[in-house]
């Protein structure tokens, strides 16, 4: 995996820990009637979906990461569809979806011997969404 690849792959968890620290101990009840609350939710899912698209064709050649493919569909369905979004669903992408996607980043870079000096490296500044 290349360099860019591996930094896009922590932001990517970066933005999940953000998901996971808006919902702590938040119900969907409670979530549904936080009109902020459902808003940073839903931004940090299309972040997620926008960092996915900036990952290397050679990436998902090599790793198979159909979630990852999702998330950038998602994205667009989020970010263009707003008016049509589903509170439902983004509370369970973020609660459900995003489980599964961090398991298969953490095992990705676990398994991947080049990332351990990308990884160290912060984000690049460009590929913030």
């Amino acid at each position: 995996m290349n360099k860019t690849d591996a930094r896009i792959l922590k932001h990517i968890q970066s933005e999940i820990a953000i998901a996971r620290s808006l919902l702590a101990g938040v119900g969907f009840v409670d979530f549904d009637s936080n009109e902020e609350k459902k808003r940073a939710v839903a931004m940090t899912v299309i972040n997620v979906g926008e960092l996915a698209k900036h990952l290397s064709d050679e990436f998902f050649d090599s790793f198979a990461a159909a979630d990852l493919k999702y998330a950038a569909k998602t994205r667009d369905v989020y970010a263009h569809g707003y008016a049509t979004l589903s509170f439902p669903m983004v509370y369970k992408t973020a609660t459900e979806s995003f489980l599964k996607l961090e398991a298969l980043i953490q095992e990705i870079l676990k398994t991947d011997s080049s990332t351990s000096e990308a990884t160290t490296e912060p984000p690049d500044p460009s590929l913030r969404a």
